[in-house]
């Protein structure tokens, strides 16, 4: 009997724990606790993750790792505006989905966000926009401090997703410190994605692919030691960066939380963190004219084409073009394999297309089975291309079969280093990367996982730059793979 009793308690804890990782259903009960002190909240609780896209090495001390809090006139002027009444939008989702293939000036950018309508953005998106822009555009350079942003340690070996996210946390820093973010000139973050040439002014910075950060500049940028990650062009504001960015890990702007509160007093630390990367994001990534006019040129057909394949009533599949902006009602699946293997488990392409299946079976007024795939990964494509429906159901939703859409790029099931060194002009692949991203978000349902930096882009992307904010994401990671929205 005691051999059964242990036997039976022992197959009871398995199903138990079973049941805790598996089960669609979980009961959390959390304790948390709130610090008034500085604009962070912090939790009693928080779950920590050794995933940071950038780690970076401790020294000793240099200064405080807090910031003193002030609002100046600019912060107080958007906190008055932030119950302020929505505009009318006037401009069509077509229309604003042009609008990012045809920047012409860096005023395009808040052109297109003011014009759009306000519902189906971030909250507060056009007034945070605003304020980031005039923070870094000043009338005058002079008299300003300039943070000045190095390389990071190691930083060839992550995403575009990754790096982003890495310069809003120092974005984050230069608004608080009241200073203006510029990259250094001789190792910039993210000089892996553009070719080795360096010949143009930009050099091989962010500035090349994307608007100016700022229309100021500094002597600081040049001559920056590798060994510093960042730098106060006056040296005399008593602050170490990376300590206090070590110390409160994802920090968003007290004017940015303060505004945030007054819309939803309860609003949870883990949302600030993400809206503000989303705003960060959508600001630092803002394409200057030439990578516009080089991605509707890779959009409409030069040097790259944009594949259809549809399967007709009788099963058989026949090519067909893809529409320019992509019609409305189309989902977006970012199928993240490659290197990803290494920090969680890899979601199979056919998770993915159940998960739409059924959205779309749910949903068959508003939606239709018609997707934009992007992958590393070719073998995805290779699966796409024999799956007309897989769906489990005995109904199918709005149709019957898939029409697919994707972009015939060159792709290896690797990290993005490997990628760029293996297929040549780095800016150029890059460039065709992020058309892939742009694509995702003229999409209006998205299914993936926020586990990938390159998903968190989308939907952060498609929140500010595109009304496309109460649109669905549908979820196929782990909770445990995403929980917190990333690390």
């Amino acid at each position: 009997m005691p051999s059964f009793i242990s036997q039976f308690t022992t197959a009871l804890l398995l199903l138990l724990l079973l049941w805790h990782y598996f089960s669609p259903w979980a009961i959390v009960v959390q304790r948390r606790e709130y610090s008034n002190k500085s604009s962070n909240i912090t939790t009693g609780d928080e779950v920590s993750t050794s995933k940071n896209p950038v780690e970076i090495s401790q020294k000793p001390s240099q200064g405080r790792d807090e910031i003193e809090q002030r609002l100046g006139s600019l912060e107080e002027a958007f906190l008055k505006n932030v119950k302020a009444g929505s505009t009318t939008p006037n401009i069509s989702r077509d229309d604003a989905i042009r609008m990012i293939y045809d920047v012409e000036k860096k005023e395009d950018w808040l052109d297109l966000i003011e014009r759009q309508d306000d519902h189906g953005l971030m909250a507060l998106t056009k007034t945070a926009q605003r304020y980031i822009y005039e923070k870094q555009h000043p009338s005058n350079c002079g008299s300003q401090r300039y943070l000045i942003l190095n390389k990071f340690p190691g930083d060839d070996a992550f995403g575009l997703g990754a790096i982003v996210q890495r310069i809003s946390d120092y974005l984050s820093v230069a608004i608080q410190t009241d200073s203006i973010l510029l990259y250094a000139t001789d190792t910039p973050p993210g000089e892996h994605f553009l070719s080795e040439d360096g010949t143009a002014p930009c050099g091989r910075s962010f500035d090349c692919l994307f608007q100016e950060l700022s229309n100021c500049s500094s002597k600081a940028q040049k001559g920056m030691n590798s060994n510093t990650q960042s730098t106060f062009s006056d040296r005399q504001l008593d602050l170490d960066v990376e300590a206090f960015l070590a110390k409160h890990k994802h920090p968003i702007p007290l004017v940015f939380e303060e505004a945030l509160k007054k819309l939803q007093p309860d609003i949870t630390g883990e949302m600030l963190k993400y809206w503000w990367r989303a705003q960060a994001a959508a600001y630092i990534m803002r394409f200057n004219s030439n990578t516009s006019r080089r991605l509707k040129q890779f959009r409409l057909g030069e040097n790259t084409r944009q594949l259809g394949i549809q399967w007709d009533i009788n099963g058989d599949p026949k090519e067909v073009n893809v529409p320019f902006p992509i019609p409305e009602g189309t989902i977006s699946m970012h199928v993240r394999h490659g290197d990803k293997g290494s920090e969680m488990r890899l979601v199979p392409f056919n998770d993915y297309v159940v998960r739409a299946e059924k959205y779309s079976a749910e949903n068959p007024l508003g939606s239709w089975k018609r997707a934009f795939l992007s992958t590393e990964d070719p073998n995805v494509i290779e699966q796409m291309k024999t799956m007309a429906r897989i769906t489990p159901f005995t109904y199918s939703g709005s149709n019957s079969r898939w029409t697919w859409y994707w972009t015939d790029i060159p792709r290896l099931n690797t990290g993005p280093e490997t990628q760029l060194k293996e297929f040549g002009n780095r800016t150029d692949l890059t460039i065709k990367w992020v058309l892939q991203l742009v694509m995702a978000i003229e999409c209006d349902v998205f299914v993936g996982t926020r586990g990938s930096g390159w998903n968190r882009l989308i939907d952060s992307l498609r929140c500010v730059w595109l009304a496309s904010c109460k649109q669905p994401f549908l979820e196929v990671g782990f909770e445990n793979d995403w929980i917190g929205y990333g690390p």
